[in-house]
């Protein structure tokens, strides 16, 4: 407790020292559009709901022209405080600008009530994230294209990625010292900042000998250029010209906002309906937002000349367009909402990274490893009077820049023929038992996932696409997200008060494949702390699950029984308005416009039709710097 109250009185004076940017951004923009009346009935060109990282991207690259007005509605407010700007504080979680949205119980995991973060700030999630950036594999975007969306694979994707980059190198003392690689074609001229920090804890040279000599396990010179599993240095979203958080707003709004008069973002207003248009022909076209202030409850209007584009993430999306009309008409109709547009796939095809807290007892970890900031009072001291001083050491760092991914080969011991025999058996799944009833009454839905299953079942038999990943910190802590989960949740309103948070219903270990996988991946752990090169880390013993449990079922047992073993979401919700054909339940086309509806588009990790490996921010910054390019050029 010293240690902590040491590190949040230090952390505190930070904000004299590296707050003054934000903060003179954050008047400025008091000076723009305005949170009071005189924002009514006002109209933009476009209308930008969500002020996260969709909503700053494509608002900096569209009021790149001068004579293009955008209006961006967000309903958190700008963040100064430290914990949005040092580094190290993505090792945890400020919880005071996050919305929690509780889910329905999760039948599989003892019928727990879990918890989605939504980012209530400007900036979105890259304000409280752990700030890794890692992008898929080449088969993940590639798999988007073949589900019917022409432009949206690997070679279509891999430019925006750049573009939206710059990569800010290590020392050359901690390069060689740490022999730290990367490919610095994989990144361009862009506004967001990445860096691989020079600060590395000692044990980390132990774990990076063991993955060298990893059977079957590639180590490529750096990440990020689609080559998928293998073991890695990835950066983080850490500026490196400053050693402070790099987020969307630092990156595409602050820079820019001085001077350019055409962009107008608000805070405190929650966006509560779309605005249509009627016309002749019947179709839906959208003119604008209707807004509550989250101050006074006052409510208006604002309206878009050329197109309304969500951008308010993976669960406020669906959910607004649900309330606005467009969704199952079932769902709705029990909601009581007058259904404008029957469109089922609007909340089906939830997906997210489950990730399971396996966790080993290392005898003789080295001093300082990344547990001893929280533990030596004196340690923690130091560390935070040097990146004060400095802007060096592990407080200009955060989660791990080493990284595992792996195929479901290398997942069961290099074993393709298992791999193989474990993806016939997903074909042959009944493939409605396994998934959400809505998606047995709804043909289209069910013709989706099949299309993604036969995706995955080919990929699952390669070294082509990750399915685990695990974020090497220096210490015990052995996280392990499943990248491609087979299960589907669900997210709807809730029917008896449709504009409160929605219900989320996670269906983790649905299909019980999922099930397998992690317990493959508990053995697989197993396998890689037994390893000859951690003996200088004394004895090694398993804390969770516990090596006492062998059997799959032993082993979901104590992963399930325990809320704190086995996590449903890595706060990476994604696909709840997928990018795919009418044909195959999708929301919305290639060109992001919602499907039979006019001037209304969707850009942020809802378009996700199938999860990639890898977190998810990068994607989505990649996917917006798109989304831009294809709304500009309609005009």
């Amino acid at each position: 407790m010293r240690a902590l109250s040491t590190l949040f009185r230090v952390g505190q004076s930070l904000a004299l020292i590296c707050g003054t940017s934000h903060v003179v951004a954050a008047s400025q923009q008091a000076r723009g559009a305005g949170n009071g009346d005189s924002l009514n009935a006002r109209t933009y060109d476009y209308v930008i709901v969500g002020g996260g990282t969709s909503g700053l991207v494509v608002a900096n690259r569209l009021t790149e022209d001068r004579r293009t007005t955008v209006l961006v509605i967000e309903r958190g407010d700008f963040d100064n405080k430290p914990e949005a700007i040092v580094p190290w504080y993505g090792n945890l979680l400020d919880v005071s600008v996050i919305d929690f949205v509780p889910s329905a119980p999760n039948p599989k995991l003892g019928n727990a009530v879990s918890s989605v973060a939504v980012a209530s700030v400007v900036g979105g999630g890259t304000v409280v994230n752990g700030m890794g950036y890692i992008r898929g594999s080449k088969a993940d975007y590639d798999a988007w294209e073949e589900l019917g969306n022409p432009g949206w694979g690997w070679r279509g994707l891999y430019p925006y990625f750049r573009k939206g980059t710059t990569f800010d190198p290590p020392t050359p003392a901690a390069v060689s010292q740490w022999n730290i690689t990367w490919l610095p074609e994989a990144f361009g001229r862009g506004p967001l900042h990445l860096k691989i920090p020079s600060f590395q804890y000692p044990d980390i040279a132990t774990f990076w000998r063991a993955l060298r000599n990893q059977p079957g396990v590639a180590v490529p010179r750096g990440a990020n250029v689609g080559n998928g599993p293998g073991a890695y240095w990835t950066p983080s979203t850490i500026d490196g010209r400053t050693e402070t958080r790099a987020t969307a707003r630092s990156a595409y709004y602050d820079p820019v906002y001085a001077t350019r008069p055409n962009l107008h973002l608000v805070t405190g207003q929650t966006a509560a309906e779309i605005l249509f248009r009627p016309t002749s022909q019947g179709d839906l076209t959208a003119k604008g937002i209707r807004i509550v202030s989250r101050a006074d409850n006052q409510t208006r209007n604002v309206y878009a000349k050329k197109e309304v584009i969500l951008a308010a993430g993976a669960v406020m999306t669906p959910h607004l367009l649900q309330v606005s009309g467009i969704g199952p008409a079932s769902v709705l109709t029990a909601a009581n909402i007058t259904v404008t547009k029957d469109l089922p796939g609007v909340g089906a095809n939830y997906q997210d990274h489950a990730t399971t807290l396996t966790r080993y007892s290392l005898s003789n970890q080295s001093f300082p490893n990344p547990d001893t900031i929280f533990l030596n009072a004196t340690y923690n001291a130091t560390v935070w009077a040097e990146y004060l001083s400095n802007r060096t050491g592990p407080i200009a760092g955060a989660s791990a820049t080493t990284l595992l991914l792996l195929s479901l080969p290398q997942l069961l011991n290099n074993s393709f023929s298992a791999a193989a025999s474990l993806s016939s058996r997903l074909l042959a799944q009944p493939a409605s038992q396994y998934l959400p009833e809505i998606y047995s009454s709804k043909p289209t839905l069910l013709a989706g996932y099949k299309a993604q299953r036969a995706i995955l079942a080919r990929n699952f038999k390669t070294n082509d696409m990750s399915l685990v990943a695990h974020a090497l910190l220096g210490n015990g802590f052995f996280p392990g997200p499943l990248l491609k989960p087979l299960s589907r949740g669900t997210l709807y309103l809730n029917p008896s008060d449709p504009h409160s948070p929605p219900i989320i219903q996670f269906n983790t270990l649905m299909n019980p494949i999922d099930g397998e996988n992690i317990a493959s991946m508990v053995r697989h752990g197993r396998r890689f702390f037994a390893s000859p090169e951690f003996a200088p880390l004394g004895e090694i013993t398993e804390l969770v699950p516990g090596s006492q449990y062998q059997t799959d079922k032993e082993i979901l047992d104590v992963l399930t029984g325990n809320a704190d073993y086995l996590l449903p979401s890595l706060a990476h919700p994604s696909g709840t308005c997928a990018m795919m054909p009418l044909r195959l339940g999708g929301v919305v086309g290639a060109d992001l416009r919602v499907h039979g509806a006019k001037r209304l588009s969707v850009v942020d990790a809802s378009v996700i039709s199938l999860i990639p490996g890898g977190a998810l921010q990068a994607t989505v910054y990649a996917v917006a710097e798109k989304a831009a390019d294809l709304i500009k050029a309609r005009g």
